[in-house]
């Protein structure tokens, strides 16, 4: 297990008492309340795909819901054997839209991915040597996105498998944003502050999950006003479930790290939550989770799992 460090303590501590409820996205009012009453069956949508998607030695990674222009899109990460990329899907067509190369070779593999806005979250790793990777938050409301210029990148380098980075979360705070990065099959979690307008970041805490907890294909960050969680997602005996997990509790920052709930998700038409899922708060406060099958095709299958 890691020591938090000291300015994760002052600066959570400060902003987080200060300003206890936050109108910043990706908060509801009860998180557990509200993991609990999503609903086990999904929506399917089904989106029509005219995009050659790379995905030999891959496939699809994680998917965030937007807002750009008042049209809801999807934003689903993906590998390859040659690069890195997102596939921009427009809800209100239900088309794919747009294709964006990340990174290439040898960062050939985004993982889980996260969106707080204005930015999304994607760790890039070198799957095959597995001792690179690098970690992006790129602004989806101006060009960053589509130009694949992140405003900042956490350059993370070491022991096999160790730092790499296959599943990522951002949840804003007051000032910056708490990030978490999770390595090889998310045995390792890494907590960063990061400012991506000035280009700050700082690693805060690393912990070492238990061996009984779920190999995450993606995690995401998420709060109500009393505590900050993360949902971590998965298969399990064939079937799509979710791990709801306290992180710290607001205030001063100690971290818990304990798995308190699992939710079972009846996917259909493909959907896999070893693939890409991911969840999203609406202006309504209320919780859903989005997933979608491991392989691009003509046909695209959506799942939107939802509180009511």
């Amino acid at each position: 297990m890691g020591t938090p460090h000291v300015f994760l303590r002052i600066f959570l501590m400060a902003q987080l008492l200060m300003h206890p409820v936050l109108s910043l996205g990706q908060q509801v009012e009860n998180v557990p309340q509200a993991f609990d009453a999503l609903g086990s069956e999904p929506e399917v949508l089904l989106i029509n795909n005219k995009i050659k998607v790379p995905h030999r030695n891959g496939h699809f990674q994680g998917v965030q819901l937007i807002n750009k222009n008042g049209t809801e899109k999807l934003l689903v990460s993906g590998s390859s054997r040659s690069k890195a990329y997102v596939l921009q899907i427009d809800l209100t067509t239900l088309n794919s839209e747009t294709l964006i190369t990340l990174m290439k070779d040898p960062y050939r593999h985004a993982g889980g991915i996260q969106v707080s806005k204005p930015y999304l979250i994607v760790g890039i790793e070198d799957n095959i040597i597995k001792t690179t990777s690098k970690v992006g938050l790129y602004n989806y409301q101006n060009n960053s996105l589509a130009k694949a210029q992140p405003g900042i990148t956490i350059n993370r380098e070491g022991e096999v498998k160790r730092h790499t980075a296959g599943a990522t979360g951002l949840l804003a705070m007051e000032e910056g944003y708490l990030a978490i990065v999770a390595n090889w099959d998310s045995r390792n979690w890494d907590f960063y502050h990061v400012e991506p307008e000035n280009g700050k970041q700082e690693l805060l805490y690393s912990f070492e999950a238990p061996q009984d907890w779920g190999s995450y294909q993606s995690i995401n960050l998420i709060k109500d006003s009393s505590a900050i969680y993360a949902l971590g997602f998965y298969k399990k005996d064939m079937v799509g479930t979710a791990d709801l997990i306290l992180v710290s509790k607001l205030g001063s920052f100690d971290p818990i790290m304990e798995k308190i709930s699992s939710k079972t998700f009846n996917c259909k038409n493909g959907v896999d939550f070893n693939s890409a899922v991911g969840l999203q708060v609406d202006q309504k406060g209320k919780l859903h989770i989005w997933g979608t099958q491991a392989d691009p095709a003509k046909v695209i299958a959506i799942n939107k799992f939802s509180q009511p």
